[in-house]
């Protein structure tokens, strides 16, 4: 087998023994009809800060962290030595012990914290939703099942055993200045053999409106840490969500009817509206699309080789049984691997119906989420 070229990258897990907020590490079938073409919006502003004063703009780095409202992102400007400031006050205020998830052992993995030093882009994340996180991981699960078929297929399903998730990994990379970029993708794959890993797949998500930014993560992706292959899933939901103004008008003991409310919506319009006394908890999946984008062989150069319209009005519009999102079995293996080299271009393609169910799920653990936080409960 022949070995990828060595990368300037080194994964690291994201929870060590004292530091379990991520980002803070020591170093750390039938073939459907192909979907409608999708424009991405170009009118998307980036709420990147250049010219704020830099103690300005960390200020406004601390107080969002400080306030770590969730579904948020930051994205700014600051130098490495700020960034190392702000990274040290957020292990102040969520790396220790004390700072746990609810139910959970481990320290809350979010807020998160990470430096590109290619751009000196700060980007701070707050908790996803579950149609953000579990989504991610949905799609990881179904490309992977989708690969091991068609390894079954020629005989070579020993192969799928070193495919892994990347699970909650944090990437770090170090430039010539010694200013360290760190990265954690929502999910991906990566493939494992002979004592060393190389990452192929990486799954980004997030919304419309943010588009701008997650191109951004894809290219780092891509041109930093030296992905095979980047997949962006980005939804709209409509309207956009807002928590309800006076919290005293609900209470723990509704959530039971709550979740029978949502229940009652997932069986008749699964991406929603879903509503409990009036109140959107999880707004219309207006759009979901996804994004690939691989690099030419010969250029070198990073390329969108297709946008697929999945969701639109909140209705699927992808028809068959399986979606083609042009991926090959070559793109989850290293490259010019010879244990595949004879079905390297066969095409990976994903159930329809995985896809729909993991977006309605999604969908409906979203506003069960916001309600348990609404509520104080999650």
């Amino acid at each position: 087998m022949t070995r990828a070229p060595a990368n300037t990258s080194v994964e690291v897990t994201a929870k060590s023994a004292k530091k379990g907020y991520k980002g803070l590490t020591p170093s750390r079938a039938q073939t459907s009809m192909a979907p409608a073409p999708f424009a991405v919006p170009r009118s998307i502003t980036s709420e990147m800060t250049t010219n704020d004063n830099e103690q300005v703009t960390y200020q406004r780095a601390l107080n969002f962290l400080t306030a770590n409202e969730p579904e948020k992102r930051l994205d700014i400007r600051l130098s490495y030595k700020f960034f190392q400031a702000l990274e040290e006050q957020a292990l102040a205020l969520y790396g220790d012990e004390k700072h746990m998830s609810k139910g959970h052992a481990m320290p809350s993995l979010y807020p998160r914290v990470e430096y590109t030093a290619t751009d000196s882009r700060v980007t701070i994340y707050t908790a996803p939703t579950p149609l953000h996180g579990s989504s991610a991981v949905s799609l990881e699960r179904a490309i992977s099942v989708a690969v091991r078929d068609v390894l079954v297929q020629h005989r070579k399903q020993e192969l799928s055993q070193r495919i892994i998730p990347v699970g909650e990994s944090t990437y770090s990379s170090v430039d010539e200045q010694g200013r360290r970029s760190t990265k954690t993708p929502d999910a991906g794959l990566k493939y494992y053999y002979d004592g060393h890993t190389v990452l192929t797949i990486i799954i980004e998500v997030g919304v419309s409106e943010g588009y701008t930014q997650l191109k951004a993560d894809i290219m780092l992706w891509m041109n930093e840490f030296h992905c095979r292959t980047a997949i962006l899933l980005y939804n709209k939901e409509s309207p956009k969500f807002v928590f309800p103004s006076n919290a005293d008008t609900y209470s723990i003991s509704e959530r039971p009817a709550l979740v029978e409310a949502m229940t009652q919506t997932g069986r008749t319009n699964p991406f929603g509206p879903y509503c409990y006394r009036e109140h959107a908890w999880f707004g219309m999946l207006d759009t979901a699309v996804l994004e690939v984008f691989k690099r030419d062989q010969n250029t070198g150069t990073v390329n969108n080789t297709g946008t697929y319209l999945v969701v639109q009005n909140g209705q699927m519009v992808v028809q068959g049984d399986r979606l083609d999102i042009g991926l090959t079995v070559g793109d989850v293996f290293p490259q010019n691997d010879e244990e595949i080299r004879d079905i390297q271009g066969e095409r990976v393609q994903l159930e329809i119906n995985f896809i729909r169910n993991m977006l309605a799920s999604s969908s409906y653990d979203t506003a069960v989420s916001r309600f348990n936080h609404f509520i104080g409960e999650d």
